[in-house]
């Protein structure tokens, strides 16, 4: 197991064989100015990752790194874009990694790139779509979401590797977080639940058949003054693949949902700013694994 360690001084640093017996060892990377570095999740069909992304403070460029060796690969120049990178994603489907770039004035839309995995250049704009990638994960589902029109931009990825849009829904709550859900009536599709990041509302919305469900009064979230490490001040984390449940945090408690219900399963009270969610497979709630919160 590797760790990967972003310090308060933005050095990356990397913790190699973490769940090794010997002593760990700390690894001092080059990579100063770090604003945030992107690994693609593993999932049933690619259980393991070799390269990662590492993005600088203003710099139009991401940096991919051998996650074995710790050496630099290759620096990907995105300057032809004007595009400084605010967050990434990965479908194996196309084998397209999908860069949101970042924006000066928050009124505007934030556009994205894609850059192909295979040989590593840019293949240019992602047309008409804006705002922070997800992929869903068997890789078939992107959804770009755009807080500026608190809008979600849904784009399908063929077996074959083809990206077409799909549709786009209306959210209407500011949007702080996103996740995916498997459907419980559909196969091989997802509902997506969005968090708002003002009020207490959840959207649970359904990618094949549109409809969306509203879940009112799940406590507010934590303020976004009182959350400085990015704009997703109440976090949604799925169970797994397989689960049933997610959970949500709020100011003071966090709660754990069923998704088929699209309901609350239980609150856990006197959790203050319990805004980064693990799951572990003890019992917390009854027949919902335990939850670890960092806060």
């Amino acid at each position: 197991m590797i760790v990967i360690l972003l310090s308060l001084v933005s050095t990356f640093e990397v913790i190699t064989s973490a769940s090794a017996v010997e002593q760990r060892q700390i690894v001092h990377t080059p990579f100063e100015r770090v604003e945030d570095f992107y690994i693609p999740p593993t999932n049933l069909i690619i259980t393991h990752v070799r390269f990662g992304f590492v993005y600088l403070k203003w710099e139009p460029a991401v940096h991919k790194i051998d996650l074995e060796t710790l050496r630099l690969v290759k620096t990907i120049s995105l300057k032809n874009y004007s595009c400084i990178p605010a967050s990434m994603a990965y479908t194996h489907l196309s084998g397209y990694y999908f860069i949101e770039c970042q924006v000066e004035n928050s009124s505007s839309p934030s556009s994205q790139l894609l850059i192909d995995s295979v040989s590593d250049t840019v293949i240019g704009p992602n047309p008409n779509i804006n705002g922070r990638p997800f992929v869903s994960p068997d890789g078939r589902f992107v959804v770009s979401v755009d807080k500026r029109r608190g809008k979600l931009q849904v784009q399908t990825v063929s077996f074959s590797g083809e990206l077409q849009i799909s549709h786009e829904v209306d959210v209407s709550i500011p949007l702080a977080d996103l996740e995916f859900q498997p459907s419980f009536t559909e196969a091989n599709q997802y509902v997506v639940v969005t968090s708002s990041a003002e009020g207490s509302e959840l959207v649970f919305s359904d990618l094949a058949t549109g409809r969306e469900k509203a879940l009112q009064n799940v406590k507010d979230p934590i303020p976004a003054t009182s959350w400085p490490w990015g704009d997703t001040n109440r976090v949604v984390v799925s169970s797994g693949v397989f689960g049933r449940y997610l959970v949500t945090s709020s100011t003071e408690s966090l709660f754990v949902l069923d998704g088929k219900q699209s309901s609350p399963h239980c609150e856990v009270s006197e959790v203050k700013r319990g805004n980064t969610v693990v799951w572990s497979l003890q019992e917390m709630c009854p027949s919902v694994s335990r939850l670890f919160m960092s806060v």
